[in-house]
């Protein structure tokens, strides 16, 4: 699985912006899998991400007494259709390395798609935005403007 790296000159401002949406970097989709669709199912692609980072609730962990990780951090993928107006969010566990880069960041089990029927998730209807235009566009080479989803 592909990489985020966050080097010395966006590491820091990339981490504490952490909330603010970001293109899915083309890395992670080189090898993420892609949906098996069925007749019932609509394809939503991987287009934005967030970073979030938490402190471990446990005393023990944060003083190394247990084997374990001090933050845990987990990566949100917004999905959606191909004409970006229905959107749903996954969330990743993530594997962090440092290195003398910076961080290394790797969504575990990350997708390009996935295959959604509105049951088990539901799509929530949204205005396209241009970021949204754009990650369609430059990572799935899609024209929101031009796809006909229902």
């Amino acid at each position: 699985m592909s990489t985020k790296q966050l080097n010395a000159k966006d590491g820091i401002e990339a981490l504490h912006n952490e909330t603010d949406p970001r293109p899915i970097p083309q890395a992670w989709l080189d090898n993420a899998p892609r949906a098996d669709v069925a007749a019932a199912e609509t394809e939503y692609h991987a287009v934005l991400h967030t970073i979030e980072r938490s402190v471990a609730g446990d005393t023990d962990v944060l003083a190394g007494h247990k084997q374990g990780h001090a933050e845990q951090w987990t990566i949100h993928v917004l999905y959606t259709r191909a004409d970006g107006q229905r959107r749903v969010e996954q969330a990743y566990d993530a594997r962090v390395v440092e290195t003398a880069d910076g961080l290394q960041i790797t969504p575990r089990g990350l997708r390009a798609s996935i295959a959604v029927d509105g049951r088990d998730i539901t799509p929530v209807a949204r205005p396209r935005t241009t970021d949204i235009e754009r990650a369609l566009q430059d990572l799935h080479d899609i024209d929101p403007t031009e796809a006909n989803d229902d």
